[in-house]
């Protein structure tokens, strides 16, 4: 499960950090990301970045209270 520091620091990347974050993730769990599958891999979590932060947003204070963390 993550962490509220982890939902932070992923609602917190830069655009220019996706691909790294997105590398790093794969590796974590034993993954390998051809390169031509970068950008759509990094345009996908721009997107799930941007939903997150609009669900968290319209959470307020409840977002803490879900017994499922999220976990990007």
């Amino acid at each position: 499960m993550a962490t509220d520091a982890a939902l932070k620091a992923f609602l917190d990347l830069t655009d220019q950090d996706l691909a790294t974050y997105a590398a790093a993730r794969a590796a974590e769990i034993g993954l390998i990301l051809p390169e031509t599958t970068l950008p759509a891999v990094c345009e996908n979590l721009a997107l799930l970045r941007a939903q997150t932060a609009l669900f968290v947003a319209a959470l307020g204070a409840r977002a803490g209270e879900s017994p499922q963390s999220f976990e990007p």
